[in-house]
């Protein structure tokens, strides 16, 4: 697939996705307590094993 080929929806969709979750993780790890602090803290955490595995596969090829 060429650089031609992908639409702005193409290109966007995963760095948006990341931003949401991201967003949602911090929003909830600061205003909940308790259990409220694991889920932020998994949803932060799980934008950054997807920036991490992208990084390994790109070196890799």
């Amino acid at each position: 697939m060429s650089r031609k080929d992908l639409s702005l929806r193409a290109i966007f969709a995963a760095p948006l996705l990341l931003f949401v979750v991201s967003l949602i993780g911090l929003v909830v790890a600061l205003l909940g307590d308790g259990p409220w602090d694991w889920v932020g803290q998994a949803l932060l955490a799980s934008t950054m094993v997807v920036l991490a595995r992208v990084l390994v596969t790109r070196r890799r090829r």
